[in-house]
């Protein structure tokens, strides 16, 4: 009998001192409980400083835009080595003055082109160059229309397309146009890819405002469904504008101090990722702390558990 219960005490299951996620506390995450006042407040006079102190994200971002086109893609150098060897111009900026009557352009329109080319050629800040093809009787039919209603100059402008100069250029050259005074039944109008990109970049700005509206506002509604909590979902938009703020601020103090340039574009895609980091961050903050009181926990073990700090959790974000 004795060697039968030593056997079975020599086979019975050793028992294993299980570590709970309770008992997992990583120095990070109590630091930041402990501390959680003055990291809220520094995060919010961050967020003020940034946006009072520093103009908006968009108005940086037209200051100090950056060209569309990279300055050595085989056109853009192409375009520019050809500028260069007829002394011309030294940009991929471009535009097409086109006048474009409702009858056959007579005497009267050809007067009116001859004063807007040279009031185009005497703006040396933001043009380049202008060709006057119409103005010469032997090269006239090279940029006007079959049926004589239509004509165009092309002027190359200064800065590339969708930089800040650029950008200038074509508002300068625009306000030329508008500024003149066609002959009655002839209308001036500024085309061209140069043109096109300056309105792009307008647009976009424009319908950016719109697109974080309505994104936030979608953002709300899904969490109201989830959370079904006016309280959870307030915390976790709050957190939500902190973030975007913050980073835009940030952003907007690299571009105005020169350490980096941007576009429409660039100002577009951080809006949505500082809008999608801000609500991935404050969900799974919020949902780890529902989740331990839902086991039970008191307050401060499901701040604790799993902090989002914590090196998993940055893996599993990447």
């Amino acid at each position: 009998m004795s060697s039968d219960s030593s056997d079975a005490d020599d086979t019975a299951e050793i028992p294993v001192v299980q570590r709970t996620e309770v008992d997992r506390k990583p120095r990070i995450a109590r630091t930041m409980r402990v501390l959680a006042l003055p990291i809220i407040v520094v995060w919010l006079l961050i967020a003020i400083g940034v946006n009072v102190f520093v103009p908006q994200l968009e108005k940086v971002a037209e200051e100090v835009s950056v060209p569309l086109s990279p300055s050595d893609a085989p056109s853009v150098t192409g375009m520019k080595h050809i500028g260069e060897k007829f002394k011309e111009y030294d940009s991929d900026n471009l535009v097409l003055v086109t006048l474009v009557g409702d009858k056959p352009l007579g005497e009267d329109a050809h007067r009116f082109y001859d004063d807007l080319v040279k009031k185009l050629q005497q703006d040396h800040e933001y043009v380049e160059h202008a060709l006057n093809f119409w103005g010469q009787r032997f090269t006239s039919s090279g940029v006007e229309s079959y049926d004589h209603k239509a004509a165009y100059v092309q002027v190359n402008l200064r800065g590339d397309q969708g930089g800040a100069v650029g950008d200038k250029s074509v508002a300068a050259v625009r306000k030329i146009v508008a500024d003149s005074k066609p002959p009655a039944g002839v209308k001036a109008y500024v085309a061209g890819q140069g043109a096109l990109t300056a309105d792009t970049i307008v647009v976009g700005d424009a319908s950016l405002a719109k697109m974080t509206i309505i994104t936030i506002i979608i953002i709300a509604i899904m969490l109201m469904f989830v959370y079904r909590s006016i309280g959870t979902v307030l915390l976790t938009m709050v957190i939500l504008f902190v973030g975007l703020a913050t980073g835009r601020g940030v952003v907007a103090l690299l571009g105005e101090t020169g350490i980096m340039g941007l576009s429409t574009f660039a100002v577009n895609l951080l809006t949505a990722l500082a809008i999608a980091a801000g609500t991935d961050y404050a969900i799974f903050m919020v949902g780890r702390y529902q989740e331990g009181r839902e086991r039970g926990w008191i307050a401060k073990p499901p701040i604790t558990t799993r902090s989002p700090v914590s090196p998993r959790w940055c893996w599993a974000r990447v």
